[in-house]
């Protein structure tokens, strides 16, 4: 995993952008050059409740909230195709969910 700092994104409301990946700071590239990209963040603050696989609530922070230039808002998932796992799925579920209720997509990213 490659941690690191994104920084002086145009798009996003901060000075810097932290990546978990080196997939999130290639996404966080194309976001800035997508001319249909508003903006967007990793820093949302979003945590939706799922179950867990210990039949427990637990949250779940998305990579990504992407608002496009026609208003439509987006959260985005980036995994590697390893990583769809059972939780993954769980918390996919529950994503969706919430997007539902709220009028914004649901996007997973598999690499």
């Amino acid at each position: 995993m490659s941690e690191g700092v994104y920084k002086s994104p145009k798009k996003s409301p901060y000075s810097c952008e932290i990546y978990d990946s080196e997939f999130e700071r290639e996404f966080m590239e194309e976001l800035e050059k997508d001319p249909e990209v508003k903006k967007w963040t990793k820093n949302h603050g979003i945590r939706i409740p799922y179950v867990n696989i210990d039949s427990k609530v637990a949250h779940y922070n998305p990579d990504f909230i992407v608002e496009y230039e026609d208003g439509t808002q987006e959260l985005i998932e980036i995994k590697g195709k390893n990583n769809l796992t059972e939780i993954i799925k769980r918390k996919q579920k529950a994503a969706k969910e919430w997007c539902e209720k709220r009028g914004i997509k649901y996007r997973l990213i598999t690499l």
